[in-house]
């Protein structure tokens, strides 16, 4: 059985086409057209997976080949070739469904990139539309609610899910939520909660920067009035938790003080309100949530292992999304529809071009990243499809395509976010920390850690 790809030469040039079939014919199957009436006869003889069709052609123009060809043959990808390459020709091409343009004279090795390549991008996509059309997601168990943490097709994520699952089933072991920035870790523990039998109880979640010494035990563990009734009653979070679930969200940020606190109550399990010497029994399932790898926590000098060990129970490591990029083309569509509805626009999907760059990205930001430029995308969009000049901090201003990230240094990926959302905002640190999903404290630690220097106007 022959699995090569079967690719189709259309051009008038019947030298060029004997030389293109002989540097093509070791790697793929190859066909050769001297007009478009020839190739749409070979269209309905043969399977074709990639038609290379030239911008001038006799009888009709290659725009109109290619259009023609992804109505009557959608499963053909279609490469465009032209010896001009003029800005017009390139943006009309894609427009049009192409998955790629080549200035003629060619370099084959990149004609071949090229089409192994597109028949990876568009068997990704089939691939994806397939299982969402098949697929029952987790969520419909969740109030039948599509959720964005069951939005995945990936084999690391539907691991992640049975995981999940099996967490749910023993709602007393704590869980630590590792990965990279961006990735919705708090939807992951909430989605932990609301499968187990503690769903009917609150799902309390805390930024653990967001809360100072002075007022860490009565945030924590509540008030209880005094004689005199100044002060009313406060109910702590352990307390509006109680047999429901914490979630910490990034344990990392956590004084010594208050981590020396919370062992002591998680070691006796149990705990007094200020005002009162009536000690309370634990009752929830703690989550917590770290952006470094659970190495990295071990690691830190300032983090106690003792505490570590209490709430590590299991950690659940969470893949980035360069990592599993079959659930790009799934999330693009979910956002899609969730910005289009909230902001009350028909907007269909993406160009051909767009998409494939959004695809190919690297999310150095993950999944938050991805949100948040479709949702400017929707926002920048007046017509029914998003091309790549609704995505303007997608593009790189200097080399005009989309920057990518090769490095797989963690800090050196979470420095550069830092720095991108801080020239989105206009170095506003509040907005980029809204923008980033932190605090403005943990914000704020994180540009001395990384050593960035904010201009004279920052806020």
């Amino acid at each position: 059985m022959n699995n090569k790809l079967s690719t189709l030469i259309l051009d008038d040039d019947p030298v060029y086409l004997k030389l293109a079939q002989c540097r093509l014919k070791k790697d793929f199957v190859v066909y050769t057209a001297l007009c478009p009436s020839d190739a749409f006869d070979l269209l309905l003889k043969e399977r074709i997976d990639v038609l290379i069709c030239d911008f001038n052609l006799p009888e009709m123009t290659g725009v109109e080949v290619l259009k023609n060809v992804k109505e009557i043959h959608p499963e053909t990808d279609v490469i465009m070739v032209s010896g001009s390459a003029e800005d017009w020709q390139i943006k009309e091409a894609f427009d049009s469904g192409a998955i790629d343009f080549l200035q003629k004279p060619i370099e084959y090795k990149a004609l071949k990139i090229s089409i192994g390549r597109g028949k990876s991008f568009v068997s990704l996509k089939k691939k994806s539309k397939e299982i969402e059309k098949h697929s029952s997601f987790l969520s419909q168990k969740l109030n039948g609610q599509q959720s964005l943490d069951f939005v995945y097709c990936s084999e690391s994520m539907r691991q992640v899910q049975c995981a999940m699952e099996e967490l749910a089933k023993d709602d007393q072991v704590p869980v630590i939520i590792t990965g990279e920035i961006g990735l919705y870790k708090d939807s992951i523990a909430r989605g932990i909660h609301n499968l187990s039998g503690r769903s009917v109880k609150n799902f309390i979640a805390i930024n653990m920067a967001s809360v100072s010494d002075a007022m860490f035990e009565k945030k924590y563990f509540g008030f209880k009035q005094n004689r005199k009734g100044k002060q009313k009653d406060e109910f702590g979070w352990f307390e509006i938790a109680k047999g429901g679930t914490l979630f910490f969200d990034e344990i990392i940020d956590l004084s010594i003080y208050q981590q020396a606190k919370l062992y002591s109550v998680l070691q006796n399990k149990s705990y007094t309100k200020i005002g009162s010497k009536v000690k309370v029994d634990v009752d929830v399932r703690l989550i917590s949530a770290c952006s470094d790898t659970l190495h990295g926590l071990k690691s830190k000098n300032n983090f106690r292992m003792d505490l570590l060990q209490k709430l590590n129970g299991y950690n659940l490591f969470i893949p980035p999304l360069r990592d599993r990029q079959e659930d790009i083309p799934f999330l693009m569509n979910y956002f899609i529809r969730q910005y289009s509805e909230k902001m009350r626009k028909t907007i269909r999907g993406f160009d051909p071009y767009a998409e494939r760059k959004l695809i190919e990205y690297a999310y150095p930001g993950n999944t938050q990243e991805l949100s948040n430029l479709i949702e400017r995308a929707v926002m920048l969009c007046d017509g029914d499809s998003l091309n790549l000049d609704h995505f303007p901090s997608f593009v790189s201003e200097k080399e005009g395509h989309s920057t990518l990230v090769n490095s797989f240094d963690l800090a050196l990926i979470e420095r550069e976010v830092i720095i991108r959302a801080l020239k989105e905002c206009n170095f506003n640190k509040a907005h980029a920390a809204k923008l980033l999903n932190l605090n403005w404290n943990a914000l704020h630690r994180r540009l001395q850690k990384f050593n960035i220097d904010l201009p004279e106007h920052a806020l």
